[in-house]
């Protein structure tokens, strides 16, 4: 009777702990899904190792008036991404290729030049992780300009080895939002138009405007939301470690 007494008791609190556990599962909180938001992946690659020493995330805004041309030099693997007109991009020893707005191409470290072709001008932004010992170097061309440029990250403790890079192109409706979530990488915002705040887990909201750009480091919860009247339009670049998640939805809004 004594060890049927026990069993029972053992039994009874498995049942307890059972239906505690049922009692306290996270629920996602309404305010950390996505609504009103549309991501399109523009292209990806991968860099077999990053540069070396601290690095830091450059985005060069060209505006390339018909015909012009650049010649550029080997240098780190970078994302092309149009943002006005057609782009014409010529990797060496390879075919030509024609970018228009909206479309992304990414490309290794070999000599290129870029053309545009017409029938009009044509915007279009050089994206990269470039080695902070290269900060400061003159731009490739006259028509060239820093559009974002964040600052010297340092990389000690991220893994060695192999890494993605995907730029992503997200717009946000009137009130839209992209739900809570974190990137297993590096990630750069850069805002095409509109204005976005940005909630994350280390410091107060953050609102940036057309032609504004910020930085997070891997592992951050992050949220954005269309912060005016009109769509919003931005750019994700984001570097990360083969093997580690890419993204990670989240239950709760991030809180700094």
């Amino acid at each position: 009777m004594a060890m049927k007494t026990k069993l029972t008791a053992l039994m009874a609190a498995a049942i307890a702990l059972t239906a505690c556990s049922a009692s306290t599962t996270v629920a996602t909180n309404p305010d950390a899904l996505a609504h009103g938001a549309a991501v399109k992946t523009l292209d990806a690659g991968k860099l077999n190792s990053l540069p070396t020493g601290s690095i830091y995330v450059r985005m060069i805004r060209f505006a390339q008036p018909v015909g012009y041309v650049i010649h550029s030099k080997q240098h780190v693997s970078s994302v092309i991404y149009v943002e006005v007109g057609v782009h014409r991009l010529t990797l060496d020893g390879q075919a030509p290729v024609d970018l228009v707005a909206g479309q992304a191409f990414f490309h290794q470290s070999v000599a290129h030049t870029h053309e545009n072709p017409g029938p009009g001008p044509s915007v279009w932004y050089s994206i990269a992780l470039w080695p902070s010992s290269a900060r400061g170097t003159a731009l490739v061309d006259k028509v060239a300009r820093a559009a974002f440029e964040s600052g010297d990250i340092a990389r000690d403790t991220w893994p060695q080895g192999a890494y993605s890079q995907v730029l992503r192109q997200v717009t946000l409706a009137n009130l839209g939002t992209s739900g809570a979530h974190r990137f297993g990488g590096l990630s750069a915002l850069y805002v095409l138009s509109g204005s976005v705040t940005i909630k994350n887990a280390h410091s107060a909201p953050l609102t940036l405007s057309t032609g504004q750009g910020v930085d997070f480091l891997p592992d951050v919860a992050l949220q954005e939301t269309n912060a005016g009247q009109s769509p919003a339009v931005y750019l994700e670049f984001i570097t990360t470690a083969v093997g580690k998640d890419f993204e990670v939805p989240l239950q709760q809004p991030p809180a700094a």
